[in-house]
């Protein structure tokens, strides 16, 4: 468009072929075809230095009758800042199509670019016949105001109170159960919109409009003008099935043709590689014991997660303290690590912290008193209440059932107090379902070389196949569960990490926290 209104030849000759092959269709299809003005016109008003469209009234007489029903050919002009526009392009055929419009960009701020529109021309510059980098570079070279000639893909439905004229969905809240990097990602539409983060990282979802890419923000930066995009749930779900299942086949194949077993020459020269992607077999586990010395279990065989089972994001909503429910705190890490001396710490404020009181099938000794040294219960009742799952975790020593009850628990919650556990992370299932809310933290152990210079420095006896077997449970528990920790402390010094954890308790009671949005329900 020229300072006249009027139309460039290139515009023309696109309308011109549009209106031709839309008589022709409508002739075969005896519809009649008649020009229709271009409703409106686009210029910018600076509105709280946001550019936001305005639309005025236009007559330039352009446009077709399609199938029976109208379509406007429009011109728009957006202005161009250093920012993105933020929409991404794809080609169908000779026609370049707007596939994406991110939230928070100059497009989707304008409420007048939309998924599917085809782009005719940008600044007198046709597009039809022009690769997507094309495109692109074409667009990263210009500034200022850029007029657009589009062909609408359909009228949107305009519901009051929302960008554009749409109305928002609800932002959904997820933490992230996997790293992600989008200079890794093949298969990301525009690696430059794409946003990374970890594990563990809370991040708002604000368009699920695409079922493979949502646009999100990571928590913290709300505050960034444009969203960015990362896998769907379903969508990274199914691309780590496809590595399973291949992993799968591999690990097959390895394990028959190191037994003999296979055709002749499969191996090939990947056999170094494809090690890598076998599973690993399970290697036979030493029985877990509490600190009362008995062997634990879970309460169900369940609770232990499936390895083959997909993490990728859960859904989480923000948890404001209540004075009346004190979140119970679970610390979770190998043998001999430090977890018995951090509570001991912690249980040494009587007035605020609290052990659950174990039951037990065993007769009561003398000086025991019931309900403050054991619950005692015969063992046809314990078995009873485990068959229930009333049980977090429980053991059998010398004939007789010992176990931490969810009642036991809840008591100490009741109580006012924070119950402190030491659990065997198989245990967090069970609990995390319960309505109790619990805070999981794994205490891990440091470096090996730092490891040794703490037993060294408090005088502890060790030996070297010991601390290297701290270490690999560790991993392992992180590996296997890490998705249920909500804190990892690296006890390399016990004075130290105890106030760590105790300033973390000390911010649960103060702050609202990014919990399971079940538990908000539960």
């Amino acid at each position: 468009i020229n300072n006249n209104n009027t139309l460039t030849s290139a515009a023309v000759k696109a309308a011109a072929a549009a209106a031709a092959a839309a008589a022709a269709a409508a002739a075969a299809n005896s519809t009649a075809v008649m020009p229709s003005p271009i409703p409106n016109n686009t210029s910018l008003v600076n509105n709280n230095n946001n550019n936001i469209a305005k639309r005025e009234p236009m007559s330039v007489p352009l446009g077709v009758l399609r199938d029976g029903s109208q379509d406007h050919i429009k011109i728009i002009q957006i202005e161009k800042s250093s920012e993105p526009l933020g929409a991404t392009i794809r080609n169908e055929g000779e026609a370049v199509v707007i596939g994406r419009v991110v939230r928070g960009g100059a497009a989707e701020k304008s409420g007048l670019l939309h998924e599917g529109d085809e782009i005719l021309e940008v600044n007198g510059i046709e597009m039809r016949g022009k690769s997507v980098n094309d495109v692109c570079a074409l667009l990263g070279s210009m500034t200022g105001t850029l007029t657009f000639l589009v062909v609408p893909a359909g009228i949107p439905q305009i519901i009051p109170g929302g960008l554009g004229g749409m109305r928002d969905p609800p932002v959904l809240h997820v933490r992230a159960h996997f790293d992600y990097d989008p200079e890794d990602d093949l298969y990301i539409p525009c690696r430059e919109l794409g946003i990374s983060f970890q594990k563990g990282d809370v991040l708002h979802v604000i368009s699920r409009d695409d079922p493979n890419w949502w646009q999100a923000y990571r928590e913290g930066e709300e505050d960034q003008t444009l969203a960015g995009l990362i896998p769907s749930q379903s969508f990274q779900h199914q691309r780590e099935s496809m590595k399973l299942a291949i992993a799968g086949e591999v690990g097959l194949r390895t394990r028959k043709d190191i037994n003999g077993k296979a055709g002749g020459g499969g191996g090939g020269g990947g056999g170094g590689s494809t090690l890598l992607c076998a599973r690993k077999g399970r290697k036979k586990k030493k029985k877990a014991s509490s600190e009362h010395g008995y062997p634990l279990y879970a309460t169900a065989t369940a609770d232990d997660p499936d390895p083959e089972e997909i993490l990728t994001y859960e859904e989480v909503a923000l948890y404001y303290p209540r004075a009346s429910h004190k979140r119970p705190i679970v610390l979770i890490g190998p043998p001999n690590i430090g977890r018995h001396e951090l509570r001991q710490r912690l249980m040494a404020d009587s007035e605020r912290f609290a052990a659950a009181i174990p039951h037990t099938s065993r007769a009561q000794r003398e000086g025991e008193v019931p309900g403050q040294d054991y619950h005692f219960i015969s063992r046809q009742q314990f078995e009873s209440d485990i068959l229930a799952r009333k049980f977090v975790e429980h053991g059998e020593y010398e004939k007789a059932y010992y176990g931490t009850s969810l009642e036991a628990i809840r008591a100490v919650v009741a109580s006012g107090k924070i119950c402190v556990l030491n659990l065997h992370p198989q245990s967090l299932k069970l609990l995390r379902s319960s309505d109790l809310k619990p805070y999981t933290v794994l205490v891990a152990p440091p470096s090996l070389e730092k490891l040794r210079q703490k037993r060294i420095r408090t005088g502890e006896p060790y030996k070297e196949e010991e601390l290297k077997e701290i270490i690999a449970t560790a991993r392992d528990m992180e590996a296997r569960w890490g998705h249920l920790f909500d804190m990892i402390i690296i006890n390399n010094d016990t004075e130290r990490a105890y106030h760590q954890l105790l300033a973390e308790i000390n911010s649960l009671e103060r702050e609202p926290q990014w919990v399971p949005s079940s538990w908000l329900h539960n």
